[in-house]
């Protein structure tokens, strides 16, 4: 894989980001001003800003495309590969994007078609459309049969001929809409892009009337251009969707550290969102590696016959899954010798498929013909001929299903073709493996922690209704008496599983499309996870609002996914939604900072205007305040987001917006009468000034303090460290601001009033932000109480 991979991946995406960051109605309203301002002859001006606008776009687009191949190199470390079979008859592992024409790909299970072609061989091979179609089910190509690129294999193996290279296929189009950065948008950046929409409705309002109200009073066009400037860069909070989408990205790379990997830059959110958390019971609660504690056979067979015939459907049905590789090894680790005779000729071959719940396979030695079915027992069981039989396969289901233990009955059938069902078809019971697979480490920890946060666990298994009990009950799942089968969910209507799903938790006997009617029923009453890592898995991880895979899953279950468990281990969830709680107080703190800022620039300037007054602050002030109210509050919260202290509330269910605008707007109520007393307060000659320093100092003031009180609002209580964090940025603050007004060239760069304001009138200022601030903590502790 070549090391520059991600940094291609940044560059086909180029567009996009710089999209993202230059044209924006802001920046637009910025460069008009800039015209306008060389026009006008203010050149200097014109230069200060458009050289801050271009400083702060390039900033942006650098940040972003960084966050861009990082998440990318992570990706990198999960992408998809197929087996190409080279001219010599030898094979090589590639990525799917160097498919091409002409190319044999070897198409196993779990495998996803990488292009259309055709089956130069097949053995037993099923496929599933789902993702192409949303046809669930799953259908057999036999050899010169067509495959379509995204057909998912569900059983058997088949050697494919590329008609096309993968790059051209419909599957690459679709992978580069799916997978576009960023093009997802979680709720966090839904409720940003509306902020800032109706933030330009407003602007263009406001320029609307400055430039009237300019044109009455006949103020200079440079002052009405400078006013119109310093509105928009206040009132359009324009990098709080960067800035959410950087963050986003700084906490995909952090993951990896936790052996979790993002394939959706936003899914820091999504993880906290959970509400209900669906998931495969084998590979995901229990270990993937399943191993056979003993094979029963039924009296009145021998042991080697039925060995024999086990090993039959084994070698030549074409199966791979991780069951029959189990049975396989069982077969082979048996002391003495399987006497196999010559090779028989294989008449017909269905590979298991969860689909189906069996496979078979029809041989014929030396003129015997027989069709051995091996499946789920719950479902041969009807089908069995012999009362006897029938009855040593219920005890057997019995004795074992309630301990949790996995079964799977080997038979004889009278019937040579079984692929469209087993409808009047009678099945001579054989023998039946058992089969043992523990808890994966910290299941039930991890199950624990995600009840407790009011998560509803939910288990969706093909398995037996007693197997899946009693795992999902030594589990800790809560509520493992509300059951419901596939059988039972046949009669159901679509009313029914919105209203039925809801109220089950274990689901039995569960076939591929009822997983996915399942999850489409439970999004409907929250944000829904899916888990798992079977190539039946895989269209319900598509369909929910958050897919998770393990990492040892099928290639298609992983493409599909938006996040990965590196290590195959469910327990290591609680960490990253911990860490995604985290990532989302700190991105909801800096949010209500931009829109604070924003709030508080509008309703002073409708205040003042009321009174006839310009608006006292210019577009380089805006760029001056914006570094201390948004700039070092996006670098601690950055920093806490990475380094998280004191305890972190959990994401809640409630509107981004419903959550972070009451406080928002109350304070921004109080902050902006607050300057609007420091503006009338101060003297007649800042009054008429375009830009008012004492304004300036309070806009600084008042929005640091709104920043620290937020910090407890939407994370919770502060840890005395974050706290010293805060004190420490405020005399940094402090430090910067008093090394600003000193500096000549910086002065007159972020264009200041000089002198400073005299003592009376900064001590006046200071009293009237420290009553702001006041009621502000008072607004605190009132969103705090309503909270609990």
């Amino acid at each position: 894989m070549s090391t520059f991979a991600p940094y291609k991946a940044a560059f086909r995406d180029i567009g996009p980001i710089i999209s993202r960051h230059v044209f924006l109605l802001v920046n637009g309203i910025i460069v008009a001003v800039v015209a306008l301002l060389f026009i006008f002859g203010d050149t200097e001006a014109a230069l200060f800003i458009g050289a801050i606008t271009v400083f702060n776009m390039l900033l942006g687009i650098v940040q972003d495309t960084r966050a861009r191949i990082s998440l990318e190199a992570l990706q990198m470390l999960t992408a998809l590969r197929v087996i190409r079979v080279k001219a010599d008859g030898g094979t090589e592992s590639i990525l799917i994007e160097d498919v091409e024409k002409g190319d044999h790909i070897d198409l196993q299970l779990g495998y996803q078609v990488p292009c259309d072609g055709v089956l130069l061989s097949s053995a037993s091979l099923e496929v599933s459309e789902a993702l192409v179609t949303g046809e669930a089910s799953s259908f057999p190509r036999g050899q010169g049969d067509r495959v379509n690129a995204g057909d998912i294999v569900t059983a058997g193996r088949a050697m494919l001929e590329a008609e096309s290279a993968f790059r051209d296929s419909r599957i690459s189009q679709m992978a580069k809409d799916a997978k576009r950065y960023s093009a997802n948008p979680s709720p966090i950046e839904r409720a940003t892009q509306t902020v800032i929409k109706y933030a330009g409705v407003i602007t263009l309002l406001v320029i609307a009337f400055v430039t009237i109200r300019g044109l009455i009073v006949h103020e200079p066009p440079v002052d009405i251009v400078l006013n119109i400037g310093a509105l928009a860069s206040m009132l359009i909070p324009q990098g709080l969707l960067v800035i959410t989408t950087f963050l986003f990205a700084f906490g995909a790379a952090s993951y990896s550290k936790k052996q979790v990997l993002f394939q959706e830059i936003n899914a820091t959110e999504k993880l906290g969102r959970i509400k209900n958390l669906c998931m495969d019971k084998t590979g995901t609660l229990t270990n993937n590696i399943l191993s056979v504690e003993k094979m029963h056979v039924r009296e009145g067979i021998s042991e080697p016959e039925a060995r024999g015939l086990s090993l039959l459907y084994v070698r030549y049905s074409g199966d791979v899954s991780e069951t029959l590789v189990a049975v396989g090894e069982s077969l082979r680790s048996v002391p003495g010798d399987l006497k196999e005779g010559p090779a028989p000729k294989v008449l017909n071959a269905l590979s298991f498929s969860s689909w189906r719940q069996y496979g078979a396979v029809t041989v014929d030695r030396d003129g015997t013909i027989q069709t051995i079915v091996i499946g789920s027992p719950d479902v041969l069981l009807d089908h069995v001929a012999e009362d006897k039989g029938k009855a040593w396969l219920a005890k057997l289901i019995e004795d074992h299903s309630h301990s949790g233990k996995r079964i799977l009955c080997v038979g004889t059938c009278d019937s040579r073709d079984v692929s469209k069902g087993l409808e009047g078809v009678h099945i001579s019971v054989v023998a039946a493996f058992i089969f043992e697979s523990g808890f994966r480490q910290g299941v039930e920890s991890a199950i624990k922690f995600f009840q407790d946060r009011g998560v509803r666990i939910r288990i969706i298994s093909g398995d037996n209704v007693d197997t899946v009990q009693s795992i999902a009950l030594a589990a800790g799942v809560d509520h493992t008496e509300a059951v419901v089968t596939g059988a039972d969910m046949q009669s159901w209507s679509d009313a029914d599983f919105d209203h039925k799903a809801r109220a089950c938790t274990i689901f039995a006997r569960i076939v591929p499309e009822q997983k996915v009617r399942i999850i489409e029923s439970l999004k409907k009453d929250g944000f829904t996870a899916m888990v798992g890592d079977g190539a039946n898995d895989a269209l319900a991880i598509k369909k929910a609002d958050l897919g998770i895979a393990m990492f040892d899953g099928v290639p298609a279950t992983r493409r599909l996914a938006g996040v990965i468990l590196m290590k195959n281990s469910f327990s290591d969830l609680p960490g990253a939604v911990e860490l995604a709680d985290n990532f989302i107080g700190n991105i909801t703190i800096l949010s209500a900072a931009f829109i604070n800022s924003s709030l508080v620039g509008l309703i002073f300037f409708v205040m003042i205007s009321i009174f006839g007054y310009a608006y006292p602050i210019t577009p380089l002030n805006v760029t001056l305040t914006n570094y201390f109210v948004v700039g070092i509050p996006a670098v601690l919260t950055g920093y806490w987001s990475l380094r998280p202290a004191g305890r972190i509330l959990p994401a809640t269910s409630e509107g981004f917006l419903a959550r972070v605008l009451p406080f928002v707007v109350w304070s921004a109520v109080l902050q902006a009468a607050a300057i609007a007393i420091v503006f009338a307060l101060g003297p007649d000659s800042l009054k008429v000034a375009s830009s008012n320093m004492l304004v300036l100092i309070a806009v600084i003031i008042s929005g640091f303090i709104f920043f620290a009180l937020a910090s407890g609002v939407y994370r919770g209580a502060l840890a005395r460290s974050e706290k010293l964090h805060i004190a420490g940025a405020a005399l940094f603050g402090l430090a910067l601001f008093y090394v600003i007004i000193h500096i000549p060239l910086a002065v007159r760069f972020f264009n200041l009033t000089l002198p400073l304001p005299d003592s009376a009138d900064i001590t006046r200022t200071l009293v009237v932000l420290l009553i702001c601030g006041v009621l502000q903590y008072v607004l605190m502790r009132i969103f705090l109480r309503k909270r609990r």
